[in-house]
């Protein structure tokens, strides 16, 4: 009796585990292979639920990740059109299409990122050996062409890609660098085209500045010239006021006017501190010496008179 309740016990147990091992579930983030010694045994399976295979390690499923992978590449040197080196370092987004494809060839996400990382590196190589190290990095943004580059990388990954069971969704470049070897000749090229610039905008303000200088000097001429026409007008017209008034003022007094204009001819000469000598009968001494009687005299009036009028031209 207790025998035979051991071998019930051992055949529920034994059925148990055959029937766990029988049953497996596929969730929506997985596709599901179920091969036999290595042969495919009925399609893959895409859509989630609770599925049957045969019991015991017969059968073997193989779960593949189907959602979105992102991989990122080593560190790429590759040659440029201009035989300049470059190193990319690249991003690629990419899921599974195919399973069955993508067993076959590559069984595994790892195998993937390892084989997904040469055919960048080759698809990368192609095309940039189309461009120069001017269309990587300028100073003009304009005549920056990365996105043409990633675009036409796109298109030949993505079709190298579909052969093993694989949907690239997205590449693109995260890093750029060059070799040390050109970094320093990549500099220099940037200091000279920096340097022409520089130039160009010196040549330019200084041509400006030609311009304003010109303009400057022809504006302080003119101010110059209507100050001078001005200053001569204003002078003439001042002479002329002073010959008035000198004629006026030899009208109504000759003998005062010539009075005066002794004292300003003694103020001149004795304000110099020199040592003059001169006749007596000079002008000069004729309000400084006692004048005689008028009768003895009859043409001092005349002299006067004359002496004045001569000061007068002389002024």
């Amino acid at each position: 009796m207790r025998k035979r309740s051991l071998i019930i016990v051992g055949g529920v147990v034994l059925l148990g585990l055959l029937v766990s091992t029988a049953l497996f579930t596929v969730s929506r983030r997985e596709y599901a292979i179920v091969t036999r010694f290595g042969a495919l045994t009925q399609p893959p399976i895409t859509e989630p639920g609770l599925y049957v295979k045969r019991g015991g390690f017969f059968d073997r499923v193989t779960r593949i990740d189907r959602r979105l992978a992102i991989f990122q590449t080593r560190p790429i040197e590759l040659l440029l059109g201009d035989q300049h080196p470059i190193i990319l370092t690249c991003y690629i987004c990419w899921e599974v299409a195919d399973p069955l494809v993508f067993y076959r060839s590559l069984m595994s996400v790892e195998n993937a990122n390892v084989k997904l990382s040469d055919m960048v590196q080759s698809s990368l190589g192609s095309v940039l050996s189309e461009y120069e190290s001017g269309d990587i990095i300028n100073k003009d943004p304009a005549r920056v062409k990365l996105t043409t580059i990633e675009s036409d990388t796109m298109t030949d990954f993505k079709a190298r890609a579909k052969g093993y069971g694989i949907e690239v969704r997205d590449l693109g470049i995260r890093r750029i660098a060059y070799p040390p070897a050109v970094t320093q000749a990549v500099h220099n090229r940037m200091r000279s085209e920096r340097e022409k610039e520089a130039k160009k905008y010196r040549g330019e303000g200084r041509e400006e500045a030609a311009k304003i200088e010109a303009e400057t000097d022809k504006q302080v001429a003119e101010i110059l010239a209507e100050a001078y026409r001005q200053a001569e007008t204003l002078r003439g017209r001042a002479d002329s006021e002073a010959t008035q008034i000198y004629a006026e003022a030899y009208s109504k007094d000759l003998e005062f006017f010539d009075f005066l204009r002794s004292l300003e001819a003694y103020k001149e000469i004795l304000s110099q501190n020199a040592t003059v000598v001169l006749s007596t009968k000079s002008k000069l001494f004729e309000h400084l010496t006692p004048k005689e009687p008028a009768t003895s005299r009859p043409g001092a009036a005349t002299s006067r008179r004359s002496s004045a009028a001569d000061a007068t031209k002389r002024k």
